[in-house]
């Protein structure tokens, strides 16, 4: 979609485009898994209701449901909810917890007080405590609950980081119309970011994740801003002439990449969060676009033309030793590197379908990652944790959100509905 976006973009057209697919029938969660994988056990018991009533309950049904899908989904562990399971299970730790309440204190009460809920992770059948942590959620904050403490278990009982508090920024819409809407990594919580009744597209976190930039056709001309993910607020960070499209944030926050045609043909330019121009990277009488910066900040990859089709390039952040990356597909986009620069994904268009596709940043172990029953697929972006990736696809009959684990090579569907889903962005 976004090889699609930036043709139309660059032919000053974009804002009376009507060119979208229209949904047909239901849509189907897909999962397919083709390798087993060595996984961690986990036995989470129902959580006891100490007080609390029908509240109390629905609020331990919620974070037990979430505990276990966190846990399910992360790809390192496996949850029983019984010591009945299989025989194929072999248990190594037991989470428990209880719920109180709501307590009445003098600030809070009925409906508005938060529960009490105390979460145990022990080892199992040996009961070691490892863990234990008590929180005070209101009722829309319970989910944020089991996300934390199945981060705080995947961290204890892997070594590795969880991805249960992470988010994904992408443009819904048709036409001229395409809003930002974030969702939570499972696709629960979507929330609409914009509303500015225009064109919002190419949305990219800050490495803090306290901003996110993006291309608009705000106040009818395009350029780049910046929203604020604490209050909601928007500012320029430019509008030249031309296109203004593709940012991508450097590892530490102190620049951006973006590609703009304010002297003709497209560039790669680096610039500061506040619009100044630090350095013009690419000078080519091709298009260049879809910069991104490696983990390290010492490389990027991008899309050229200069040969006739459009491939992936790798410079230096100086503009320096240029080399090729792709030499396979008549059209190939959007280069995103892993959090450790180890593999880049992106789209290459064979005959008339978008694959997915995996690289080393030697150009070795290519990889299609997606058949042509996937339809297009387009736009990666990468996880935190380097195993998952989400990207659109429209083998629906319109393009939503779909989520590939690298390692176990399965899908899931994250997003819903008629309306397409585009350009998605994973937070840090």
């Amino acid at each position: 979609m976004r090889r699609s976006l930036i043709l139309i973009l660059l032919c000053g057209i974009l804002p009376g485009w009507r060119g979208e697919a229209v949904a047909q029938g239901s849509e189907v969660v897909i999962e397919t898994t083709r390798t087993a994988y060595r996984k961690t056990d986990v036995l989470i018991m129902p959580l006891d209701i100490l007080s609390g009533g029908e509240r109390a309950a629905a609020g331990a049904d919620l974070v037990g449901a979430v505990l276990r899908s966190d846990l399910d989904l992360s790809g390192l562990c496996r949850t029983g909810t019984s010591t009945d399971e299989p025989d194929s299970f072999a248990f190594e730790y037991v989470i428990e917890g209880r719920v109180e309440g709501p307590l009445m204190d003098a600030e809070t009460s009925g409906e508005q007080a938060p529960l009490t809920v105390s979460l145990d992770l022990l080892t199992y059948p040996g009961r070691q405590l490892l863990l234990a942590k008590r929180y005070r959620p209101l009722d829309d904050q319970q989910r944020l609950t089991a996300h934390h403490f199945a981060n705080e278990v995947l961290a204890m009982v892997t070594g590795r980081e969880g991805i249960c508090l992470t988010r994904i920024v992408f443009s819904r819409g048709t036409g001229d119309r395409r809003d930002l809407y974030v969702v939570d990594y499972d696709g629960a919580g979507l929330m609409r970011v914009t509303a500015n009744r225009t064109l919002n597209l190419c949305p990219a976190w800050s490495p803090d994740n306290g901003q996110i930039a993006f291309t608009s056709y705000h106040g009818g001309r395009q350029g780049l801003y910046s929203l604020d993910t604490s209050t909601g607020k928007v500012r320029r960070i430019l509008a030249l002439d031309g296109l203004n499209l593709g940012a991508d944030w450097s590892p530490d926050g102190q620049e951006l990449l973006v590609s703009l045609s304010r002297t003709g043909n497209p560039e790669i330019y680096r610039i500061g969060p506040g619009g100044a121009i630090v350095k013009r990277l690419t000078v080519s009488p091709a298009i260049e676009i879809s910069p991104a910066w490696s983990p390290g900040g010492g490389e990027l990859v991008f899309t050229s033309d200069r040969t006739g089709t459009p491939q992936l390039y790798i410079i230096d952040k100086d503009g320096s030793g240029r080399r090729r990356l792709t030499f396979e597909g008549k059209y190939n986009d959007s280069g995103a590197w892993s959090p450790l620069g180890d593999r880049l994904a992106y789209a290459t268009r064979i005959g008339n379908v978008t694959h997915l596709v995996l690289i080393k940043p030697t150009g070795e172990d290519r990889r299609i990652v997606t058949g042509p029953e996937w339809g297009n697929c387009e736009d990666p972006s990468w996880a935190p944790d380097g195993r998952h990736l989400v990207f659109a696809s429209d083998r629906s009959g319109v393009f939503k959100l779909y989520v590939y684990d690298v390692v176990e090579e399965s899908f899931r569907q994250l997003t819903f509905g008629n309306d397409p889903d585009i350009t998605p962005a994973w937070s840090h």
